[in-house]
């Protein structure tokens, strides 16, 4: 199924024009995207980090229910740049009402089950989002979330890193691409996606961290643990398995364009003894290739250390295979040996051979010759930032319009599906069948 016919939801919305107006002199700074963090904690500090190194982001205002959380990172903001007053809330909206005028844009960290009503409300103020996935945690929010960044002009940005990170771009620029495809991999046969999470305890919190009855009630939680633990309950997001698979599956859909005819899953919570959401998701899809159904298999797992095994996604053809990872080690190319020819990639600089010792210098070493095993090749590319503030650059500047968002609510929501859909297929026990469509 191409994802044209897979989506309902029109074009990709444009960036539209900042709120900041220019200074006045030449002799002026750039003016900087003012913005807000919504939602303080883990996520919401990796963004602070990452926002912190990208010159054209100034953070304004900080916004968490919990005090520490909204505390502390308004002081850590202020000692970074002292002559920056941070505004701090700990409702939203009030937030929206008193500082609309000093903003131009939010990042939003907090659970999913919040992202649309926030979203939606932000971009009414004028602002463009920056949201963390999963973007909701159902489809006709999701939905909504984008037809309110059609209606309002403004930028919804999902937080894929992956679309932004360096080597994951030249993967999809010069490699997969329809011309550098048939050379590279052939008839594409297969595909194997895996994450893997470890097991944790519940979450706890200081006495002096305890929200009031009446604040939890406003803010939609049913105690003090729920809301420590809410990635682990179905009425706050899909579970920790959903944004795993979206965010690796997203890389078939991008590369390809294609999305599953078919999809078959089961899973379960059998490690944590806490939470309604799995914590363990294993599912096989069929997709249409021109060359006909390519199958797949998608593993998110909780181990107690992940096996030494890093999030990937491998892609399998007849003349080679390409492996995906946000950990640079793990991000490589095999020859298949006897078929790949890769002479013009090398030609181009667009891979590189990897260096394997001589069998006659190491009696333990194996030599890898195109006549036996596969031959390892990686990319000549490296990774500069963190993918977070490569993703959050990539962010600023699409508000400012000076480059096209790598990922906008309508391009994530393909992914996004097909996690919800393989949930679905794993809850009910049955296979899931999607209507055919044109190939990719």
């Amino acid at each position: 199924m191409h994802r044209r016919d897979f989506l309902s939801t029109g074009a990709v919305l444009g960036a539209g024009a900042l709120m900041t107006p220019l200074a006045a002199g030449d002799t002026e700074p750039e003016p900087k995207l003012r913005t807000a963090v919504v939602g303080c904690g883990r996520q919401g500090r990796v963004l602070i980090n990452a926002g912190l190194k990208i010159p054209g982001l100034r953070f304004t205002a900080v916004c968490d229910i919990l005090p520490s959380a909204k505390n502390s990172a308004q002081l850590y903001l202020e000692f970074e740049d002292e002559d920056n007053p941070v505004a701090a809330y700990a409702d939203f909206q009030e937030m929206l009402d008193k500082e609309r005028d000093k903003l131009d844009a939010v990042l939003i960290a907090t659970p999913d089950f919040v992202h649309a009503e926030q979203t939606v409300a932000a971009m009414a103020a004028g602002l463009h989002v920056y949201c963390e996935p999963m973007m909701a945690s159902h489809a006709a929010d999701a939905v909504r979330m984008i037809q309110a960044a059609k209606e309002s002009g403004k930028l919804l940005h999902v937080g894929y890193e992956r679309r932004s990170d360096p080597r994951y771009l030249h993967a999809a620029q010069k490699l997969v691409d329809p011309e550098s495809r048939p050379l590279l991999l052939g008839t594409i046969t297969h595909f194997e996606t895996q994450a893997n999470r470890r097991v944790h305890s519940e979450l706890t919190w200081a006495d002096r961290d305890t929200l009031p009855r009446d604040v939890l009630d406003k803010y939609g939680y049913e105690s003090m643990n729920r809301y420590r633990n809410w990635k682990q309950y179905g009425k706050y997001c899909n579970g920790q398995c959903t944004v795993n698979l979206a965010q690796q599956l997203d890389v078939i859909e991008w590369f390809f364009g294609a999305c599953p005819v078919e999809i078959r899953a089961m899973g379960g919570l059998d490690f944590y003894k806490f939470g309604d959401c799995f914590d363990n998701l294993e599912s096989l899809y069929a997709y249409r290739f021109p060359e006909g159904v390519v199958r797949g298999v998608s593993r998110v797992w909780t181990t107690t250390s992940g096996g030494g095994t890093l999030p990937m996604e491998h892609v399998f053809g007849e003349n080679g295979s390409i492996q995906t990872s946000l950990s640079e080690g793990m991000f490589r190319l095999f020859a298949e040996p006897g078929l790949a020819k890769w002479s013009e990639f090398l030609r181009r600089g667009d891979l590189v051979k990897e260096n394997v010792a001589d069998a006659d210098e190491d009696p333990n070493l194996v030599k890898v010759r195109e006549t036996g095993n596969v031959v390892p090749y990686k990319i000549p590319i490296e990774r500069p930032v963190s993918v977070f503030q490569r993703h959050l650059e990539n962010f600023v500047a699409a508000a400012m319009g000076k480059e096209p968002s790598n990922c906008t609510g309508e391009s994530a929501l393909a992914s996004h599906l097909i996690a919800w859909k393989t949930v679905e297929a794993a809850e009910t026990g049955r296979p899931i069948t999607l209507e055919p469509a044109s190939s990719p």
